[in-house]
């Protein structure tokens, strides 16, 4: 997701309408089972508990930042939704390591998320990427 967002920003120059990026990771601890319809041409998600996988997946690249009204999803920032803290303690290794090499900046935000329709409990890592800077 860090080489996408620096990609897409090196290419808003070349662009004839300049058109920035967000990157939105949602974590889900349980197995879903996604099918390509060649007949439809779209992705299908099977199972009664894939419904509400579904309904979130649907609704949560609109979701603020609860108490700030700011949108969770900004440019040259990746977001890291989750429901379980222990399923995201595997992500925060993995984006310390990514600060290390220089790929992500030191501003980590843990961030607790407004209420959507039919979904509570919802939080978040936001996490900056370096886009101008070497990566080692």
């Amino acid at each position: 997701m860090a080489a996408i967002a620096r990609i897409t920003h090196e290419l808003i120059p070349q662009m004839e309408k300049p058109l920035q990026t967000t990157q939105l990771i949602f974590i889900n601890s349980g197995s879903i089972d996604i099918s390509f319809r060649d007949d439809e041409r779209r992705f299908d998600v099977e199972g009664s508990y894939n419904i509400r996988y579904h309904v979130i997946k649907k609704r949560i690249d609109k979701v603020h930042v609860k108490e700030t009204g700011e949108r969770l999803t900004q440019p040259g920032k990746i977001a890291l939704v989750y429901f379980n803290s222990k399923s995201a303690e595997e992500y925060i290794n993995y984006i310390k390591y990514l600060q290390e090499k220089n790929t992500l900046k030191n501003d980590l935000e843990f961030l607790e998320l407004e209420e959507l329709q039919g979904v509570a409990g919802l939080k978040a890592l936001r996490v900056g990427v370096n886009l101008e800077g070497e990566w080692k």
